[in-house]
């Protein structure tokens, strides 16, 4: 498994994932190796059926596993602290309207790794602080900071795509 630039986990393209049928047990150890270095946080059983339960991501046919799911465990345990459970539910089936899950799957993946392995996110330059000589502590909130405005531009995103859908 390689790191970005910031020691951040990157994360692997589908073609890199498992081809072949996995068990439960083994997709949580594969899930959790790339998001627990990234979130410092583990994906667990109850969870995942959760997110079955949910449609959030596929049920897996005959207790087996497949990139389907692999993929989509990796995407909802980095997505799962900023978003609700249904927005990455609605996210994700109108993802899936356009693009099939790989391509899907590989799009967030190419985006995220790059942008992770940024020094700073360049989307906004703040000159109310310099961010060159600024505190863990300041780091920290431009980072929440970024984060609550990127989800809420996404969130908006989401309301028109769904207002539009319902016209």
């Amino acid at each position: 498994m390689s790191h970005n630039e910031k020691g951040f986990q990157k994360l692997p393209l589908w073609r890199e994932l498992p081809s072949f049928n996995l068990h439960l047990d083994q997709l949580l150890d594969i899930t959790n190796a790339f998001l627990e270095p990234i979130t410092e946080e583990r994906i667990t059983k109850t969870m995942m059926h959760n997110y079955f339960k949910a449609s959030i991501i596929d049920a897996p046919i005959k207790k087996k596993y497949q990139r389907k799911q692999l993929a989509g465990a990796i995407i909802v345990g980095l997505l799962k602290n900023v978003f609700s459970l249904s927005e990455i539910r609605q996210g994700l089936s109108w993802l899936l309207v356009d693009a099939s899950p790989a391509e899907g799957y590989d799009n967030f993946v190419k985006m995220f790794n790059e942008q992770a392995s940024q020094k700073q996110l360049e989307t906004t330059h703040i000159t109310s602080i310099n961010l060159e000589v600024a505190t863990n502590a300041t780091l920290m909130q431009y980072t929440a900071v970024q984060s609550i405005l990127f989800w809420l531009l996404t969130r908006r995103i989401l309301e028109e795509n769904q207002a539009s859908i319902e016209k």
